[in-house]
């Protein structure tokens, strides 16, 4: 049997922890150390906690939920000098939350996990706002709900924007996709979310293998999407992983006998039989 990375038997062991347990900058290292292949979860943990130390006795006491998001705002984005990496997008490190922590710089994502995480030592009511297209912050106040993109130094969305972004993607911000956008998602689609982008870059590079091991997490953490199991299948097939090609194309069709590609992925399945076949 192939060895488990350490990273992926870490972060294994963390998704079987009772959900008020589990971390997401622990779990977002792991992924960037499984990647990068080296990496120091509890130093860019330290640095998490050390931010949040730093701006404690800064945070208005007593004031409206905006005046303390500004405050935070000020350190993270002006005096540290987080902000969206519109240079080089693309960039796999964009998603490895240690190297985002050193580089001031990622995507709206990471920067979400890294002010998420900031917010959660001070205390402050946060969760993620998973919009499509573009993840935010959301700040749970019974006076005004605040809606921040790290991404751009914290600019604050009105929830009229949020609703644009949302018709923008699905044509309608009908109540249903609303409710499900601002309700705020839990670790595992974080995660998810993270490895989907990680995937999406290595495919546009050819890198196939990493592009497996992205997939391969996403499985691992949301068992239940079948077309991310059809994709394993597909790269497994790529990477002449022929028997575990067919496993999984096999599960596919078990998940999702009226997929619309059900018909082109049997063929596939037989012309990789055939290739094992001849293997053999």
């Amino acid at each position: 049997m192939p060895t488990i990375h350490p990273a992926r038997a870490r972060l294994r062991l963390l998704l079987r922890r009772p959900v008020a347990e589990q971390s997401l900058a622990e779990a977002a290292l792991y992924i960037a150390w499984e990647d990068q292949g080296v990496g120091n979860p509890l130093a860019a943990l330290r640095e998490l906690d050390g931010l949040a130390a730093a701006v404690r006795g800064r945070l208005p006491v007593g004031q409206p939920a905006r005046e303390v998001v500004l405050a935070l705002n000020r350190f993270l984005f002006g005096e540290v000098g987080f902000r969206g990496n519109t240079w080089n997008y693309n960039d796999p490190a964009n998603s490895f939350l240690d190297r985002v922590i050193e580089r001031r710089a990622g995507l709206p994502i990471t920067l979400s996990v890294v002010y998420l995480e900031v917010g959660w030592r001070l205390g402050l009511p946060l969760s993620g706002a998973a919009l499509p297209g573009h993840f935010l912050v959301r700040y749970a106040d019974p006076e005004e709900d605040l809606f921040i993109d790290p991404f751009n130094r914290g600019r604050l969305w009105s929830r009229e924007e949020c609703l644009t972004q949302i018709a923008t993607f699905y044509g309608a911000a009908t109540p249903p996709l609303a409710a499900q956008a601002f309700e705020p998602p839990p670790l595992r689609a974080v995660l998810a979310r993270i490895l989907r982008n990680l995937k999406n870059v290595y495919l546009e590079r050819g890198a196939f293998a990493e592009a497996l091991a992205a997939t391969d997490r996403i499985v691992l953490i949301e068992p239940g999407q079948a077309q991310e199991v059809r994709d394993r299948g597909l790269l497994r097939a790529r990477l002449n992983q022929l028997n575990g090609a067919l496993e999984d194309l096999e599960r596919y069709a078990r998940m999702a006998p009226r997929a619309a590609d059900l018909t082109q992925i049997r063929q596939q399945a037989r012309t990789i039989a055939e290739r094992a076949a001849k293997g053999n």
